[in-house]
């Protein structure tokens, strides 16, 4: 750590407030996961033999949006290796609403038409695998569906924001074990990323520069929470980690909107960027045994153009046995037993192949 004693942190963009708690710091064996995965869903669920998810299974899923699969096969079918279905329970209500929507007035408040797309998408056929366990070039195969999906719903004049996320394991949220994403799209930006892209453009004006390139240059400099690096992308822990071995991997290069990132094989960012992530994903596993984690990211609403003042960027956020209790519920300031200097520590020791 920086410090020997507790410190207050604040992000100027999010305006979040954590307390690094030296003094209840936990060791890392005091954070790992430990017994079994407590899953809700039917037990054919968690053993595969009725798994929805599984090759063989396509029926028993809403028809496919879009897949990557071998030639010659068709849709619905077996020969995918990405795959892509509406959410049985979607959070939105998906029918076209045949003009622009905007905000109405009811009372003192604002509503507007719950209008979206909720998609799932079916990482790999291997009903044990996990984003951390998959081959290089499935991994990158996922991000690219991830990609694919944000341009093709961002094309309806409705879809404000693309929001993509993995919840890995139950306590993460996840309904069933086989590995899955989800992508939602909105008629309107989430608080969080609103509040973010509001200060983000109060720094920029501020300073003259994006604070979150700046941050990444400091984070370079200081190494002391870098994860992994590579040419073009950095994984770090933030310096005002909430929670213990939260992970944050951003390009270099400034870049508002995930979507536009290079897939060109003169410049395959993307093959890049999977890499880093997965490497990422595999020495959590490794350091904290396998936890259930969220990962999602933030980027530019669809449409608009590049944003100087902001910087796309994924989170990966472990849960660990620190709990978030009445004080960070009821404050908003987190306290981590973890700093982001011990757990970048932790994670760039350990051994991946």
């Amino acid at each position: 750590m920086s410090s020997q004693n507790a410190e207050l942190r604040r992000n100027p963009v999010s305006g979040s407030v954590v307390l690094i708690a030296t003094g209840r710091e936990k060791k890392v064996e005091q954070l790992r996961r430990t017994g079994n995965r407590a899953w809700t869903c039917r037990p054919e669920f968690v053993d595969g033999t009725k798994c929805p998810f599984c090759v063989g299974h396509e029926d028993s899923t809403p028809p496919e949006v879009k897949s990557y699969r071998k030639k010659g096969t068709k849709p619905n079918e077996s020969g995918w290796g990405v795959r892509v279905v509406t959410n049985l329970g979607p959070a939105v209500d998906q029918s076209f609403p045949g003009t622009l929507l905007e905000e109405k007035q009811a009372g003192p408040f604002l509503v507007t038409e719950g209008f979206g797309y909720h998609y799932v998408i079916i990482e790999n056929t291997d009903h044990l695998a996990s984003m951390a366990t998959v081959g290089r070039q499935d991994f990158r195969e996922v991000m690219n569906m991830w990609r694919d999906m944000t341009l093709m719903v961002a094309a309806d004049r409705n879809v404000k924001y693309v929001f993509i996320f993995e919840n890995y394991g139950p306590l993460a949220g996840a309904s069933q074990p086989h590995c899955h994403s989800q992508l939602i799209a909105l008629p309107v930006i989430p608080t969080r990323i609103r509040n973010e892209l509001h200060g983000a453009e109060k720094y920029y004006e501020a300073n003259k520069c994006c604070f979150f390139c700046q941050e990444i240059d400091w984070e370079v400099r200081m190494e002391a929470r870098i994860v992994e690096q590579s040419e073009n992308f950095v994984a770090w822990c933030p310096f005002t980690s909430k929670t213990p071995y939260q992970v944050v991997i951003s390009p270099r290069a400034h870049q508002s909107y995930f979507a536009n990132i290079s897939t060109h094989a003169s410049a395959d960012f993307l093959t890049e960027f999977a890499g880093l992530t997965q490497d990422v994903l595999k020495r959590i596993r490794i350091v904290l045994n396998d936890p259930d984690y969220n990962m999602y990211f933030h980027t530019a609403p669809a449409n608009q153009p590049e944003m100087v003042h902001f910087h796309w960027h994924c989170q990966i956020e472990p849960l660990t046995t620190a709990i978030i209790a009445g004080f960070e519920k009821g404050s908003g300031v987190y306290i981590n037993p973890r700093s982001p200097e011990s757990a970048a520590d932790d994670l760039r020791n350990a051994v991946i192949v």
